[in-house]
């Protein structure tokens, strides 16, 4: 493998000095280098070793990753080895040790490999490398979270596999009442009005959400449109009732006494009372109160209603939006879906890379130059979405239970051409 020129910024060594009153000839002295050493490095010959580089940083009171000049959240592997002081032979004998022996173990040239970007196929077991980046983190003194981010830069084929999945918890003792039953138990007959005709308008929204989203459009943040109007501050005639006045007023609740029921559920931590300013014509801007669900919320009303809780596909298994899209993918072919034929935001939960809020995505779709034409270069063809090797291994190995899952959602035909396409790559 060729040798990897290390990240360093001679500017930032030669300005750190300068602002610490030290010569070239004072630095290499604490250092414990030549003082010609120090002019490679502030000429940019040389690049320092993990050990050195963490001396220059203590001496000069900063940190090895600005004398790097690496961003933070940017630093691949070999920059945290870098930065926490080591060099390879010593990272992997701390390695070694947290590793089971035999082919999972660690060697050298595996972690020479990762570091050039080249994955190791003994590590390709999701527990295992859930284990390996735990191990590297615990070494290198950094969260897990920053190696998992460097992990995947390197290895944005892995998604699946960085991906913490959900657990599928067992169900609990029936006999015992839930807390959010119990609750539900200890509010009056006006609270539970309330809190019933929330909870529906809640629901309302969030499937008007729902169906923006499958028709492409972006319903905006839940934060945003789960803030439910109760109440504007003016006279009927020109607002009008809100929707969950509408909804107590067809129960005979809606009356003067609103706000002490609703404080009454805000200390139960059931909702959440706010109040904002809304334009009303010809009156002008006039105050509102706006209420919204906690989790507790919802979960009481569901509790008092009989109502079960949304189904969440089990472990690490897409929702039903999410696999109707990567179906799509999967029917297009070897040959790609077009680059504009995705709406919203499943790109981003399937797309490799990362989603908005850095979150890290599921890498089972790319968008890449379109095959069809003789165009050599890429900028000459169009981009379309593909299946990864992450996604066509996820849809083959889970179609039967999203079969279970969504039976209504016709797959055997992405199950076909994901196994073609991989057919075809193989060869």
């Amino acid at each position: 493998m060729p040798r990897r020129i290390e990240p360093f910024a001679s500017g930032s060594l030669s300005l750190l000095r300068q602002e610490a009153g030290l010569t070239q000839a004072r630095l290499a002295a604490e250092v414990g280098v030549s003082a010609r050493q120090i002019a490679n490095y502030e000429q940019g010959c040389h690049s320092p070793s993990p050990h050195r580089l963490r001396r220059l940083a203590q001496v000069l009171k900063t940190s090895p990753q600005v004398l790097a000049g690496v961003p933070a959240g940017e630093e691949s592997l070999a920059d945290l080895r870098r930065f926490a002081g080591l060099d390879r032979v010593e990272a992997v004998g701390l390695l070694a040790r947290r590793l089971p022996e035999g082919p999972a173990g660690a060697t050298e040239w595996k972690l020479q490999a990762l570091e050039a970007g080249q994955p190791v196929s003994a590590w390709l077991d999701a527990a295992l490398l859930e284990t390996v980046m735990s191990a590297l983190a615990d070494i290198y003194g950094v969260p897990l979270g920053s190696v998992r981010r460097s992990w995947f830069r390197a290895f944005p084929g892995q998604a699946h596999l960085l991906r913490p999945g959900r657990r599928v918890t067992g169900r609990t003792d029936s006999t015992r009442p839930a807390p959010a039953a119990e609750t539900w138990h200890d509010l009056n007959r006006r609270q539970r009005a309330y809190l019933a005709a929330c909870f529906r308008e809640d629901q309302h929204a969030e499937t008007a959400a729902r169906r923006r989203r499958a028709a492409g459009q972006d319903p905006g943040p839940a934060a945003q449109w789960r803030r439910l109007p109760f109440t504007v501050k003016a006279d009927p005639a020109f607002t009008g009732h809100t929707g969950i006045q509408e909804r107590l007023r067809a129960e005979g609740w809606h009356d003067a006494g609103a706000g002490a029921t609703l404080h009454a559920l805000a200390r139960r931590g059931l909702l959440q009372v706010s109040e904002d300013q809304v334009e009303v014509f010809p009156l002008g801007f006039v105050p509102r109160v706006v209420v919204e669900l906690t989790r507790s919320g919802r979960a009481c009303a569901r509790a008092g209603l009989g109502e079960s809780p949304p189904r969440r596909p089990p472990g690490d298994l897409l929702s039903r939006w999410l696999w109707g899209v990567l179906i799509r993918v999967a029917e297009a072919g070897f040959g790609g879906l077009p680059e504009d034929a995705l709406w919203g935001r499943a790109k981003f939960y399937l797309g490799t890379g990362y989603r908005p809020g850095k979150a890290l995505s599921r890498g089972y779709i790319d968008c890449l130059p379109g095959r069809e034409g003789d165009a050599e270069q890429s900028h000459g063809r169009p981009y379309r979405w593909v299946l990864t090797d992450s996604g066509r291994a996820h849809i083959t190995q889970n179609a039967e239970a999203y079969q279970e899952l969504y039976a209504d959602v016709p797959a055997g035909r992405a199950v076909e051409c994901a196994r073609e396409n991989q057919i075809r790559t193989d060869e």
